[in-house]
């Protein structure tokens, strides 16, 4: 069947009114990327007294912002601690995974304290184990991060993982209680609507192309005109090399943007969704091609997400690759219709780590490596407050080496092979 190619998120939403009047052309701050980063990191500013533009190549909400599957949490490191002791000693591995608890509970409190409805649920995510060993292993390395400040899980056996998820594919799991859910659409709007309220200035389907130096700092070239400002944040992440017209090379050289995909079954019976997410928790597995699935917040459809592995991107063939892969947790589904599929992109890094910093003048937050709700609201009031020159806005982030690789261009061409051969890993491991 054809799905409907776009995103479930914006089913019965309201979109702010932005205007496309392209006055005044000069500002304080010019942000290239309105997504969570750039318009959580132009709240900042605005609020500051600093006038703020921002551009987006897209139409609000057609990024991964608006696309992704609506989880938070910490965000801990995909190394975990021993790869990262391994990498950069035992103190500094410990500030950069406590740098994800930071984040998360920033996170909390700046939803609460701003007021905003996105349907924001700390319901906890449980990740489904395939394999006793594998379960062990995940133990040992959850065991590991009780380092952490605020951090903690709970062990889900065998004989009582059904009391988390109606599917008998995983041999045990672990839940953590830092996570949850909410509609990131929602999150977005809420942002930009405090934006124009304050007077901050948002184009929409405005492509950004030469960025050059002033006396008085930069002006930036756009299919709408040049504009000028003090300042330039690059907050465009997995889309910065699609729209940069060449430029910004230092960034999207690295940075390896991902497509990640995902669908929304048609409506469900309340006793359906109630048998297969009896906690209404976020859900995950350990397998190699990344796998998040939930209830939808209405309780009313399943949302799954994986990373896309058709090479065109084309929403039928991703919908009937993640569908087979959801029938393998909950095979009642087969006969269930899928109505959406969709896809973005997210960026990943050489190090798996988000960073945040000023190069050559550019201010930048990017690279959430597929976990950007949390860190990109985090890391925009950071980056906020070393653009206006204010304390407590160090990260563990901020003396890591931006890396790149000999002849990367930003176009990672070697990553439908590894995608293909993580899938066929997981199949001869019975993931």
């Amino acid at each position: 069947m054809l799905y409907k190619d776009i995103p479930y998120w914006q089913l019965n939403i309201e979109k702010p009114e932005i205007s496309i009047d392209v006055t005044p052309r000069e500002g304080d701050v010019i942000i290239i990327g309105a997504g969570f980063t750039g318009l959580a990191t132009a709240l900042h500013l605005l609020r500051a007294g600093k006038s703020v533009i921002l551009f987006d190549a897209m139409m609000l909400g057609d990024g991964a912002s608006g696309k992704n599957g609506g989880m938070v949490g910490p965000s801990l490191h995909k190394l975990g601690l021993d790869g990262l002791t391994a990498k950069y000693g035992k103190d500094k591995a410990i500030d950069i995974l406590q740098e994800g608890m930071n984040a998360i509970k920033y996170f909390q409190s700046f939803i609460a304290d701003e007021n905003i409805d996105c349907d924001l649920v700390m319901s906890g995510r449980l990740r489904g184990i395939i394999g006793k060993k594998s379960l062990e292993n995940v133990i040992r390395d959850s065991e590991n991060l009780m380092e952490l400040d605020g951090f903690g899980f709970d062990v889900v056996d065998g004989e009582n993982i059904h009391n988390e998820i109606g599917s008998d594919l995983y041999d045990g799991g672990v839940i953590y209680h830092q996570d949850g859910g909410l509609h990131p659409q929602k999150l977005l709007f809420a942002l930009a609507a405090k934006i124009l309220q304050l007077g901050g200035q948002i184009y929409q389907e405005t492509r950004v192309g030469q960025i050059s130096r002033t006396q008085t700092g930069f002006e930036v070239s756009t299919d709408k005109g040049a504009f000028r400002a003090g300042d330039i944040v690059i907050a465009s992440n997995g889309y910065t090399k699609r729209f940069a017209n060449h430029n910004l090379s230092f960034f999207y050289k690295r940075l390896l943007p991902i497509t990640s995909a995902m669908i929304a079954t048609e409506e469900l019976g309340k006793d359906t969704i109630d048998r297969m997410f009896p906690k209404k928790r976020m859900h995950g597995g350990n397998h190699r091609l990344v796998q998040y699935y939930r209830a939808s917040p209405d309780h009313k459809r399943v949302l799954f997400g994986a990373r896309g592995t058709d090479a065109n991107d084309r929403s039928l063939q991703n919908g009937l690759m993640l569908k087979k892969h959801l029938c393998k947790i909950f095979p009642e589904l087969e006969n269930v219709n899928i109505e959406y599929s969709w896809s973005g992109k997210v960026a990943y890094t050489f190090d798996h780590t988000p960073h945040l910093g000023k190069q050559d003048g550019i201010y930048y937050a990017i690279g959430y490596c597929g976990s950007g709700v949390t860190r990109s609201i985090y890391l925009a009031r950071q980056l906020s407050r070393k653009i206006l020159g204010l304390g407590d806005h160090h990260t563990s982030f901020d003396d890591l080496p931006f890396e790149t690789k000999p002849f990367y261009t930003g176009t990672p061409w070697f990553m439908p092979t590894v995608l293909k051969w993580h899938s066929f890993l997981d199949h001869i491991n019975g993931n």
